[in-house]
């Protein structure tokens, strides 16, 4: 019976501190995550580096950029808003290209014209591996007016570079040497 009694004690014994061992290290595995609760849905967030997302910030910014300075609607104020609020992700290439643009009237025909011109990404190829990172951008631009549709395959070369996030900047990333590449009509 004292055998019996020395056994049964020493196994719970070991029960006990194997299932102490695995509790630890169960509640420390499950405080290195952090949970969102948004309307009763549950979302992991998972820590990592800046670089493993970088990619998709690069491709977030070029994209948001181009929205910004291409989608334009016949108000003067609007296109002013919108490209100012480029300017924010992009140096002074893009400035000079939206001068260029001002002094070729394009953005008074656009007005005069009612014409209303959407740009739609169709790819965007981002060189992350070597710094600064290089992204071209192939899209399709297209005007819409009272009576014709024309439509533009673009083009454009761009260089990133890391810099602070902010509020304007939010992926902290900022557009260098903007040009565009080739522009050409496309039926």
């Amino acid at each position: 019976m004292k055998i019996v009694t020395l056994i049964a004690l020493v196994s719970l014994a070991l029960v006990c501190i194997v299932s102490l061992i695995l509790s630890y290290r169960n509640t420390a595995e499950f405080s290195k995550r952090i949970y969102i609760v948004n309307k009763n849905a549950q979302f992991e967030a998972i820590a990592g580096t800046v670089n493993e997302n970088r990619p998709v910030e690069i491709g977030y910014h070029v994209r948001r950029f181009h929205e910004l300075f291409f989608n334009l609607l016949p108000d003067a104020e609007e296109i002013e808003s919108n490209t100012k609020k480029s300017f924010f992700l992009a140096d002074e290439s893009a400035k000079k290209l939206y001068d260029d643009l001002k002094e070729q009237h394009f953005y008074s025909d656009l007005i005069q014209g009612n014409v209303v011109q959407k740009i739609n990404i169709d790819s965007v190829a981002i060189n992350s591996a070597l710094y600064p990172y290089e992204a071209i951008t192939y899209a399709t631009i297209k005007q819409t007016r009272a009576t014709t549709n024309a439509t533009k395959k673009i083009i454009t070369h761009c260089q990133l570079e890391d810099t602070p996030r902010s509020v304007r900047s939010p992926n902290g990333l900022f557009i260098r040497h903007f040009k565009i590449v080739d522009s050409k009509i496309w039926k």
